[in-house]
């Protein structure tokens, strides 16, 4: 008994096509894990004002982070910290008015990035990669720019 080519080849056909969606959702499912990760250190970044701060050879004490330092008052129970993101004006420098800014687009960027992955229940799943990995690009690019500049 021989089996017709035409059929063998469907079937080997149908289980390539198989594996493959399986692993493509594995992979889609994992690469929105990975995003989730890099919003929350991208928002960490952005709040946190505990970059750097101050070490047991310091001259004082005090930290500070992207747009906000704090310093320890005089009997060391109360932090003052300076900084607003509503006064653009309190923050040092200007290198660090850019860096709040392009970080602060990098947040908004990634947080609607993550929003867009609802769409994998309205959209083809291709065209949600698409816009979503488009707009992981335009935030990795602000922040090499971020380096550069």
């Amino acid at each position: 008994m021989t089996v017709d080519p035409k059929y063998e080849y469907a079937s080997e056909s149908s289980l390539h096509h198989h594996s493959y969606m399986k692993n493509s959702k594995a992979i889609g499912v994992l690469w929105g894990v990975f995003t989730i990760c890099f919003a929350i250190i991208v928002v960490v970044v952005f709040v946190q004002p505990h970059w750097l701060g101050d070490t047991p050879d310091s001259k004082g004490t005090g930290h500070f982070g992207l747009w906000q330092a704090c310093r320890m008052v005089q009997d060391g129970q109360d932090v003052i910290c300076e900084g607003k993101l509503t006064d653009f004006n309190s923050i040092p420098t200007p290198a660090f008015r850019a860096a709040t800014v392009f970080i602060g687009l990098s947040v908004v960027i990634i947080l609607l990035c993550i929003c867009c992955m609802v769409l994998f229940f309205v959209f083809h799943s291709s065209t949600v990669f698409h816009i979503c990995g488009w707009m992981q690009v335009f935030c990795g690019e602000l922040m090499i720019f971020l380096m550069i500049s």
